[in-house]
């Protein structure tokens, strides 16, 4: 059995006593050391598949927290437009009443501007 990956082969070849060893047991130490080899590249491949699963599931969790957090935030931001556009409505509708006239004449003030900026 070898101890080693190719360790035992290239041991005997070294000491000059490969020539001595039969040819099957020469095959049988190669596919004991591919054996061996193919099991380390196995392991490898598991334990890159772990990490690579691993970061995509961290990945994801932190996709998911930044999306709910920007949910939240534009809620927020809608429901704050919301309110400002409320009261701009009441100020608006306040002015409208409190001052009726002054009212008319801007708008006809604004109209006459917008017009004269449209002949040109």
């Amino acid at each position: 059995m070898a101890t080693g990956l190719f360790s035992s082969s290239s041991t005997r070849k070294r000491n000059g006593s490969a020539a001595d060893t039969p040819i099957e047991d020469q095959l049988h130490e190669i596919r004991e050391d591919i054996a061996q080899l193919v099991a380390l590249i196995a392991d490898r491949g598991v334990a890159a598949s772990r990490e690579a699963k691993g970061k995509a599931r961290s990945t994801r969790k932190q996709a998911e927290s930044d999306l709910q957090d920007l949910l939240e935030s534009g809620e927020e931001l809608l429901s704050d437009l919301r309110s400002r556009y409320a009261d701009t409505e009441r100020q608006v509708r306040r002015a409208v009443r409190e001052h009726p006239v002054a009212t008319l004449g801007a708008a006809a003030a604004i109209g006459l501007i917008a017009a004269a900026l449209l002949r040109r």
